[in-house]
């Protein structure tokens, strides 16, 4: 969240601009997005077991978190809000985390 919020311009870049690239940066880039995904569902896995990762719906749990924090950091006044950080945790972690 951090990176993303300092950097939200380079967010936007990324999922823009991608087919831009010239194939090996672009095939470099894909495998970098697979292995952060693959991150994120190692550690979903860790907080919630009994959640089958390789499912359909972890996946999709996941990026829908990283796609709130990546689209709100970018949208304007929405992303230079003081408590944009607290407010996309608390919503990540009520997407995540069993109720």
């Amino acid at each position: 969240m951090e990176f993303a919020l300092q950097h939200s311009h380079l967010i936007g870049l990324l999922i823009g601009e991608l087919d831009q690239l010239p194939e090996k940066e672009r095939k470099a880039s894909k495998q970098a997005q697979r292995d952060y995904l693959a991150l994120w569902l190692r550690v979903l896995d860790e907080v919630r077991p009994g959640l089958d990762t390789a499912k359909a719906k972890a996946k999709i749990t996941v990026c829908a978190a990283l796609t709130v924090v990546d689209n709100a950091v970018r949208t304007g006044l929405l992303g230079r809000r003081p408590d944009l950080a607290d407010q996309l945790a608390e919503i990540g972690s009520a997407l995540l985390l069993p109720r």
